[in-house]
């Protein structure tokens, strides 16, 4: 399928959100010339197992990296990738990337990383980027896999993926592959999505 990805790839509406501690969290659309600046600030998490941070970490800055040098990521087209970055101030505390496969109705999540546990980050940048899938991009499903258990609870279970289309299926991480449709992400958004457009 031939694609247009410059009149598809649209960037994230900056998001304000306010953390549990109070700080103001801004998520938005890195662009190609951040690659160095968010890899070196994820980068302490390379050396720090617990929930397969350190594999999450290595394998984003690899697609992240990948992405600057126009290179397919898991056999998707590098031009459909995109990566949310978290700022507080201007430390960078967050980012979630995903990419769409050859079709751009379709969506696969790639990863989400954290730099200041309990703060509950994650959580809120993981609607962000179902929300630039959906309503930003307009796939209409998302395929995700989880890597480690606390994402496979705290996200994947929670927000009503399921693996029922692919039963058997294994996703590029050879994890359980699974899906979401626009019509799930439209019902459980407003419980989910948090923050104001700046």
């Amino acid at each position: 399928m031939e694609v247009d990805w410059s009149k598809i790839m649209k960037p994230y509406p900056k998001r304000k959100i306010t953390l549990p501690n109070g700080e103001e969290m801004i998520v938005y659309s890195q662009t190609k010339d951040e690659v160095e600046e968010v890899a070196e600030a994820i980068m302490p998490h390379i050396k720090y197992h617990k929930d397969f941070f350190d594999l999450v970490t290595s394998e984003i800055i690899t697609e992240l990296y990948l992405w600057r040098e126009n290179r397919p990521i898991w056999g998707c087209p590098p031009e459909a990738h995109f990566n949310l970055v978290g700022k507080v101030g201007d430390e960078i505390v967050g980012c979630s990337n995903g990419i769409l496969r050859d079709n751009p109705k379709i969506g696969c999540s790639l990863h989400t990383v954290t730099m200041k546990r309990g703060t509950q980050i994650g959580a809120y940048l993981w609607p962000c980027k179902l929300e630039h899938y959906f309503d930003v991009l307009g796939i209409e499903k998302l395929q995700a896999s989880a890597e480690s258990a606390i994402g496979a609870r705290k996200l994947f279970a929670a927000y009503g993926f399921s693996s029922q289309p692919f039963p058997e299926q294994r996703s590029h991480f050879g994890t359980k592959l699974e899906l979401m449709t626009n019509e799930q992400w439209q019902r459980i958004k407003p419980g989910k999505l948090v923050g104001e457009r700046v």
